[in-house]
């Protein structure tokens, strides 16, 4: 049956960039999460872009599934499930990211046959486990296989004739359907942050650069008040490679979603007398005119 499943998937398997890609939003984006993932050496960088060798890929969906912005298209398919469970292959190694995806998505065990789980995937299955415990999730368990019900193939073609691609999603019901934006972990775990990101109040200047660069939308201004929604970041660098202060840091920390709330002053610029925000109140000149060379004309 899994070479049923393979072919099916593999009809759809073309690994594909969007314009999520912060490669390609941010010149000064310094992200290689996917390159890093791929052990076939397929992706590499032109300039802002990234190409995929066709040559190289397999389309085993490492890349896809590492992405934080979950800005490749493609499925996985190296991965095969029986119902609930997904069989264990030492293709492969699972992130901790992936099986909580699949945790939330209606995993509940990695099902083994002959051999025990290598030590690789023993790591990230323990490491899992300790996350979803944190999380208030069940843990995943390990299953020997059972006697699933087995088709001819007489039978099984005349099933997936009457029930078209339907039964094939039933036979795959977790790795079939992930599409677009299904691998940005925090749609899972919305009530749980796992970055804490920190500003340094005495570099940042409060641009605003961070705010348009951040996909996820962390920080947001009103009211004289700075928030940052630590639910949101997946650790994507977007707002790290784009700030000129290296005001921004962030740390791993799992636990209940929480907001920082700063308190920021508005003041007037002595030089183009515009208004500006600042954590500091003594502030005189806003982040623009601070740098500009008092040679060239004013911007305003």
């Amino acid at each position: 049956m899994s070479l049923i499943l393979n072919w099916l998937e593999s009809l759809h398997a073309d690994v594909k960039i969007t314009e999520k890609c912060s490669r390609q939003r941010n010149y000064r984006s310094t992200c290689t999460v996917c390159e890093q993932a791929c052990k076939l050496e397929a992706i590499s960088f032109n300039e802002r872009t990234l190409v995929i060798d066709s040559q190289r890929c397999n389309s085993c969906g490492d890349c896809i599934i590492a992405c934080p912005l979950s800005a490749i298209k493609g499925l996985a398919v190296t991965r095969e499930f029986v119902h609930t469970s997904l069989i264990y292959s030492e293709t492969y190694i699972p992130t901790e990211k992936e099986l909580l995806i699949y945790k939330k998505r209606g995993m509940r065990a990695i099902q083994i046959t002959d051999i025990p789980l290598n030590e690789q995937w023993d790591f990230v299955l323990s490491e899992t486990n300790r996350i979803l415990k944190l999380l208030g999730e069940k843990t995943i368990e390990v299953v020997w296989n059972s006697n699933e019900e087995k088709l001819s193939r007489r039978a099984l073609f005349s099933k997936l004739q009457k029930e078209g691609k339907q039964i094939a999603k039933n036979m795959a019901p977790v790795s079939w359907q992930m599409e677009e934006d299904e691998w940005n972990l925090t749609k899972y775990y919305q009530d749980f942050q796992f970055y804490s990101v920190e500003i340094d109040k005495n570099k940042c200047t409060l641009c605003q650069a961070c705010f348009s660069f951040c996909p996820q939308k962390l920080f947001s201004l009103a009211d004289s008040l700075l928030h940052i929604h630590h639910e949101k970041c997946v650790n994507c660098t977007a707002c790290t490679d784009i700030c000129a202060e290296e005001a921004i840091r962030m740390r791993p920390e799992i636990k209940e979603k929480s907001d920082s709330v700063e308190s920021v002053n508005t003041n007037k610029c002595q030089d183009c007398g515009q208004l500006f925000f600042s954590f500091q109140e003594e502030k005189e000149k806003c982040h623009i005119c601070i740098d500009r060379d008092p040679e060239w004309l004013s911007p305003f």
